[in-house]
């Protein structure tokens, strides 16, 4: 690890869904960074867009920006989950001030937070996805007998319902009961105009983090965890979050082979994206062998989210690996300036 002390703003909160979370991450991030004696700024964005640096009092915009450029950190530490912190925006906004970040580049994060896009490059790269339905709003009010009826022959019920650019299963269901599909049409669809419905993979549960790190290294697929919720019927918000939701063990309980089928895919992935220094893939695994789902791209960052519990699995701490993704980002930023 690094013996520099550095200058570290901590971004979080947003304007996503997934703000509350996005505060946990940030909140660990800090006292990462801190205990490894950096000076670290925590810089709060709340719902309403404005920016609080520290204790001092919310900034709009404009003025934010010019606060950070006056700051100069040395880096920053991107813990925004959805939203602008992971759909390339803030990305697009660090690299026209020449700030280094923690995260893949704002390319990466753009085809990353668009599942429908980003399942269409990672499928042609000849990775296994699930059968899927895309609609849009206008379609659904022209035809929309005639897209049920699509759904129903393309992918069948039970089957899963997206919102596109969602995290953390927001906007996101599972339709159990045909009677009731048009209704979960009509309530997903309403978050952002257009959903992705795919066919139900009934089997194991899976994520793998990939960390790339390592200078002139090729990335490094961490060991998989198995997700098991314990009341829903998926992985979602309170599996993820609540004191008692689903349980996550590390390594995954599936065979030898299928674990390293798994982590070559989530490295293929994460390379094919464009993403650097660290992402994490979810699949399921059923009869035909593991499905790739999506890639995350600014995962949850809390000492006890799935991605540090994979690198704590391989002996690299929290707080070490807090220091790795700055020290990669300082890397990545000053070989950019050389180009």
């Amino acid at each position: 690890m690094s013996e520099a002390r550095r200058r570290i703003a901590v971004l979080m909160g947003g304007m996503s869904s997934e703000h509350e979370v996005s505060l946990r991450s940030g909140a660990g991030v800090v006292g990462a960074l801190r205990g490894k004696g950096h000076e670290v700024l925590p810089v709060t964005i709340g719902k309403d867009g404005l920016w609080a640096f520290g204790e001092a009092g919310p900034l709009p915009f404009p003025d934010a920006v010019s606060r950070l450029a006056a700051l100069r950190p040395d880096c920053v530490f991107i813990a925004l989950h959805g939203g602008p912190g992971e759909d390339g925006r803030i990305q697009g906004l660090l690299d026209l001030m020449g700030l280094p970040y923690t995260t893949s580049g704002s390319l990466a994060n753009a085809l990353a937070m668009d599942k429908i896009r980003a399942k269409a490059i990672v499928a042609a790269a000849g990775v296994r996805v699930a059968r899927q339905v895309v609609m849009d709003a206008a379609a659904w009010r022209r035809d929309r007998d005639e897209l049920l009826a699509r759904l129903r022959s393309d992918i069948g019920t039970p089957c899963v319902i997206k919102a596109p650019c969602q995290g953390s299963s927001c906007g996101m269901t599972i339709n159990n009961d045909d009677a009731a599909l048009a209704a979960d049409v009509d309530a997903i669809m309403a978050v952002e105009g257009r959903i992705l419905a795919e066919e139900y993979i009934r089997g194991t549960e899976v994520t793998c983090g990939v960390l790339d790190v390592a200078p002139g290294a090729a990335p490094r697929a961490l060991p998989v965890t198995e997700i098991c919720p314990r009341r829903s019927a998926f992985f979602d918000y309170n599996e993820k979050y609540a004191a008692d939701g689903a349980e996550e063990i590390t390594p995954a309980r599936i065979p030898e082979e299928t674990a390293r089928m798994v982590g070559e895919t989530a490295v293929l992935v994460h390379q094919v994206i464009g993403c650097a220094i660290w992402s994490r893939s979810d699949f399921m695994i059923g009869p035909q062998g593991p499905v790739w789902i999506e890639v995350n791209t600014v995962p949850g960052l809390t000492p006890t989210s799935l991605f540090p519990q994979a690198a704590a699995a391989v002996g690299i701490s929290y707080a070490d690996l807090m220091e790795l993704f700055v020290e990669s980002a300082m890397r990545a930023s000053q070989s950019r300036l050389r180009q």
